[in-house]
Order: structure tokens, then C-alpha cells, then sequence
């Protein structure tokens, strides 16, 4: 163990980091990216700082994202909200692999592994090539259900009731990000500590009681008190019952067999050096560490429900990763030959992290994606200040709705259809076209639709 292998490791740490300031502008939105800016934009203009709204519709998430959205964009701009959306990801993900080096620091009393787990961390493919950078939720979510993970981990094995008040701070803001989910994670980790450290008496004594009762109390305060309380505790109950519904037996086989394989696919490099390690009988070390088994306990347990829910996707495992990182990182940290392995390989991620920043994702968007601002500006053209409404929620349409609410400033941003329309232009999905409608243009990923008098105007372009 050594200061410079340290400094070494907190370089690459830096390196991979500073990688993510190379996608927060160089592509347009990706997949349902437009989602948090937007909503955060449609928020500050209608004054619903409370109730997250969508085409003039209450959403059903809570806005702690969109809160830090609003406040970054009103700083340096609104035309900048991508790059606002994608900075908070990018910083959320920055600040869970500096958790992961704290707490393995603070456990393993080792100033190298700490570096060496938060290097791990920020090199697992999902979170350097994708899911850490992009405008979701699931980064920011991760970050706070991390820190209430190892806090209330801490707490148990030193016995600090401070720790557990921290926890439920970032438990909160997990909430107030994204989903009740974050009850669980934290449940899970801190029951999976307890009784293998057999700190019962302390995890129900009656300051831990105080505490975690406490907690508690933000989410019943919070559907009392927004506006759309009813509508949100609705929507995040049932998006948590739709995640475990499938259309039938195949589904439910098909995620029992793929989804694992996905998972390890999304954890490359360090992953399939241990895996390459192991067949290979390369020596792995701290296999019977007490704490690398607890770590396995509480990510077996939390990923248990999403290997068997059909509609469940890899980002949503994103509050484990930390925990993952850890275990890998001690299965390799003093294991001089596959240590070395694992260094090459995360060293070789983060040079084809800054290729793909660079070159390769501008390319495969300006080739085989939509051209959202393209869409956006076509779409003004023909219109020309006639009134235009919004009824696609796929990714095209939400990103081209995005694009849109920004270029007619002041004016307010698009809303869906009334019921009652007379007249007036709609951003609809492919397909098939409502009774009384006219397609004006066609898209992909979406279709331009006339109704009433206003196409008149439009027959020139059918």
C-alpha cells in the first residue's frame, strides 16, 4: 500500500469525472431526458413550484430534482436547461463515488482501497458511459439512497445515533426525488447490518425509534401539503405494482434469464476481470471479510425484487451500485495480479469513455437519431404562431415539446388539447390519425396533426 498508488487511483477518479463535462452539451436529449427540463421549465413559467406538471397536467414524482433544475436554470439560462438537468446527474454521480471512497476509508481503514472502491465505482459502464450523466432522476435518487445506505450502516457497527439523522436527511431527498423505493433500499441495508452485527438493542433504542419514526413524517406531510398530494402517492404505489406486472409467463422467464446478464453487462470492466479472475483461478482476496458479505446480503436482497419484476429496467438498480463497487473493489484490492488486470481495464474505460464523448455518441445521434431540433423548428415554420398542442409522451415528443416551450418565450409552453377544440395544431404519435384530423407533417418518432379551420392553412404540406 502505497501514497502514490493512492494519488494514482484519485487521478483516474478525476479523469473519469472530468469526462461527463464533455456530454453535458455535445448531444441533443436522449431517450426520455426532456422530461425533468421540461417539466422544471413548464414549473418556474405557471408558478406550481410544488406540483410537477407536464403538459399542463400534475405529474406524479416529487420535485426535489426539478427544484435544483429551476434553480440552476434561472442562474445561467433556460436555453442552457439540458445541460443544467445533465450537470446535476453528472455531480450526483460524482458525489456517490466520493461516498463509496469515504465509507470503504472509514470501514476498511485504508486510505487506497478508499480510492481504489471510488475509482471502481466511477468506471462500472452504466454509471461512465450512460446512466450517470444522462438528465434522469436516477442518478440524484442513487446519491441520497447511497448516503442513507452506508450512513445507516455506520451508525449500526459504531453505535451513533448522528449517523442515523444524516441517513434520514438523505433518506428525505431520496423521497422527494423519485420514489418510495428508497424506504426500502434503506430498510434492507440497515436490517442486513443489524443482524449480522447483532446491534438490535441500539437499532430499537428509543433515540434510533425517534429518529426513523421522524422520517416518516415527511412523506404524510408531503401528500397532505402539495397541491397534487392525492395524485402523486397514487402514481408512486402504482408504479411500483406496475414494475412487478407482466403481460404473461414469457415475460417473467424472459427478465429471470436476461435481466442478470444485462446487469453484469452494465458493470464492465471490473466485473469481468473478477469473472475472468475467477476462472482463470487468479488469487481474489477478502472473500470471508465479514463486511464484504454484508455488502452481498444487502445487494442480493435489493436486487431480488427487480430481477423478478418484468417491467423493471438496469437504472433502477443505480442505489446498489456504490455497494456493488465495494465488493468488487475488495475482491481485486489486494490481489496483486488482478488488481493490476482491474487498473488496465478501468484505465482502457475511461479512454473510450472520452472517445465516445467526443466522437462516437455525436455521430451515432447526428446518423441514426431524430433531429429534435430540426423537428422543432419545422413545426414553428408551419405553424406560424397558430395555436399548437401537445399529445405525445414518447421521447420525440417530449424532447421536440421541450425545444419548442424554449423557442416561443414568452409565450406559455404547450399544453395538451382541450377537450373542446375547435381549431389548432397537435404534436401527435405515428399512426393512427383521431376522427376530424388532418396529418400536416410526418416525423419520426412523431406527427404533426391540424384540426378544425386552421388547416386551411395547411395544404401545402400534406
Amino acid at each position: 500500500m502505497t501514497a502514490t498508488n493512492t494519488r494514482n487511483y484519485w487521478l483516474l477518479f478525476a479523469l473519469a469525472a472530468a469526462s461527463f463535462v464533455f456530454t453535458l452539451s455535445n448531444v441533443q436529449y436522449t431517450g426520455e431526458e426532456a422530461v425533468y427540463p421540461l417539466m422544471s421549465y413548464e414549473m418556474w413559467f405557471h408558478g406550481h413550484i410544488l406540483t410537477p406538471i407536464m403538459y399542463g397536467q400534475d405529474y406524479w414524482r416529487p420535485p426535489l430534482d426539478n427544484w435544483l433544475i429551476i434553480a440552476l436554470s434561472i442562474l445561467i439560462g433556460w436555453s442552457h436547461m439540458l445541460v443544467v438537468a445533465r450537470l446535476i446527474a453528472a455531480l450526483a454521480t460524482v458525489g456517490s463515488g466520493l461516498l463509496v471512497g469515504w465509507f470503504a476509508g472509514r470501514i476498511w481503514k485504508n486510505k487506497e482501497f478508499a480510492a481504489f472502491a471510488a475509482l471502481v465505482y466511477i468506471t462500472l459502464g452504466d454509471v461512465l458511459f450512460y446512466d450517470g450523466w444522462l438528465a434522469y432522476s436516477d442518478p440524484l435518487f442513487a446519491f441520497f439512497c447511497l448516503a442513507a445506505m452506508l450512513l445507516g450502516w455506520l451508525a449500526v457497527v459504531e453505535r451513533r445515533i448522528g449517523f442515523f439523522a444524516i441517513a434520514m436527511l438523505a433518506l428525505s431527498c431520496a423521497f422527494l426525488t423519485k420514489a418510495l423505493t428508497a424506504y426500502v433500499f434503506y430498510g434492507v441495508a440497515v436490517f442486513v447490518v443489524t443482524y449480522r452485527t447483532r446491534n438490535w438493542r441500539f437499532l430499537f433504542s428509543w433515540p434510533s425509534w425517534v429518529v426513523h419514526l421522524s422520517t416518516l413524517v415527511v412523506p404524510i406531510l408531503w401528500y397532505a401539503m402539495a397541491p397534487a398530494g392525492g395524485t402523486m402517492a397514487n402514481g408512486m404505489f402504482d408504479d411500483i405494482l406496475d414494475k412487478l406486472r407482466g403481460q404473461g409467463l414469457l415475460d417473467y422467464v424472459h427478465q429471470f434469464f436476461v435481466f442478470p446478464l444485462q446487469t453484469l453487462g452494465q458493470l464492465l470492466p471490473v466485473v469481468g476481470v473478477v469473472i475472468y479472475a475467477a476462472l482463470r483461478r487468479y488469487p481474489l482476496s477478502h472473500m470471508k471479510d465479514p463486511q464484504v458479505w454484508t455488502a452481498l446480503w444487502i445487494v442480493g436482497l435489493n436486487y431480488l425484487p427487480y430481477w423478478l419484476s418484468p417491467q423493471s429496467g438496469i437504472r433502477y438498480l443505480m442505489p446498489i451500485y456504490g455497494i456493488v463497487a465495494l465488493v468488487l473493489a475488495a475482491w481485486v484490492a489486494d490481489a496483486e495480479k488482478t488488481q493490476r488486470l482491474a487498473v488496465k481495464w478501468m484505465m482502457a474505460a475511461i479512454i473510450l469513455k472520452y472517445v465516445f464523448a467526443l466522437w462516437a455518441f455525436p455521430l451515432y445521434t447526428e446518423r441514426f437519431r431524430p433531429h429534435i431540433g430540426t423537428i422543432a423548428r419545422d413545426i414553428l415554420m408551419q405553424t406560424h404562431g397558430a395555436p399548437l398542442y401537445v399529445t405525445n409522451v414518447a421521447w420525440v415528443g417530449i424532447s421536440t415539446t421541450a425545444d419548442i416551450d424554449l423557442a416561443i418565450r414568452p409565450r406559455p409552453p404547450l399544453a395538451m388539447p382541450p377537450s373542446n377544440l375547435t381549431s389548432g395544431f397537435v404534436i401527435s404519435y405515428p399512426g393512427a390519425v383521431p376522427q376530424g384530423y388532418t396529418v400536416v407533417s410526418r416525423y419520426q418518432g412523431a406527427w404533426l396533426l391540424c384540426y378544425g379551420k386552421i388547416c386551411e392553412r395547411s395544404k401545402d404540406y400534406e
